[in-house]
């Protein structure tokens, strides 16, 4: 399976997908004007990792910031990776000092009962 990488942007994350090995990385800042056309490819890459996923997948993100309509997505994001792996982990990385953040990652392990480690970057 071919990975998707976008680079980020002054508005956008980095977004690296590794199907083969499934692993999904997103990280920086993300409040771009339209979120859904943005995040699109990686809703259709998912649909296709559906088809060829592996026994484990990790899921990482390490942000900066995002806005509300972001958060929807990584819901959605994570709901439908969740559906996909038995073996589904999600690695929140928070930067000092950036509380919000890391309550932020806390509520979604509570709220979708998923398995999340939430770590400070080192």
């Amino acid at each position: 399976m071919k990975k998707l990488i976008i680079e980020a942007g002054k508005e956008t994350p980095q977004i690296y997908m590794d199907g083969d090995n499934g692993h999904f990385s997103i990280s920086g800042k993300s409040y771009p004007e339209n979120v859904y056309d943005f995040y699109e490819p990686v809703f259709e890459y998912i649909e296709q990792y559906q088809q060829h996923s592996s026994p484990k997948t990790t899921l990482e993100f390490n942000w900066l910031y995002y806005n509300t309509a972001t958060s929807k997505v990584i819901m959605k994001i994570i709901m439908r990776l969740k559906e996909i792996s038995p073996d589904f982990q999600i690695n929140w990385y928070y930067k000092k000092d950036f509380d919000l953040i890391m309550e932020k990652g806390e509520e979604i392990k509570d709220i979708l009962d998923v398995k999340m480690i939430i770590a400070e970057e080192s």
